[in-house]
């Protein structure tokens, strides 16, 4: 005997995509991410951490990171 429980694959939540931030764990969202980065002011440092090559500022607009 088959019983119908009233329930959908919508409600069972089948085939949805779990959430998911739009920023990766490593992106703090601040940081502009360009294919070539260079100082914007006399205060600008270019940088190489993890094998990356940044810019850092006192200026946060001036946050640069090439990827």
């Amino acid at each position: 005997m088959l019983v119908h429980s009233g329930f959908t694959a919508a409600d069972a939540g089948v085939g949805l995509r779990p959430c998911r931030s739009n920023q990766s764990e490593e992106t703090t969202g601040t940081m502009k991410v360009k294919p070539s980065v260079k100082k914007i002011c006399d205060k600008c440092k270019v940088i190489r951490r993890h094998g990356r090559v940044m810019v850092i500022c006192d200026n946060l607009r001036h946050k640069q990171r090439q990827g």
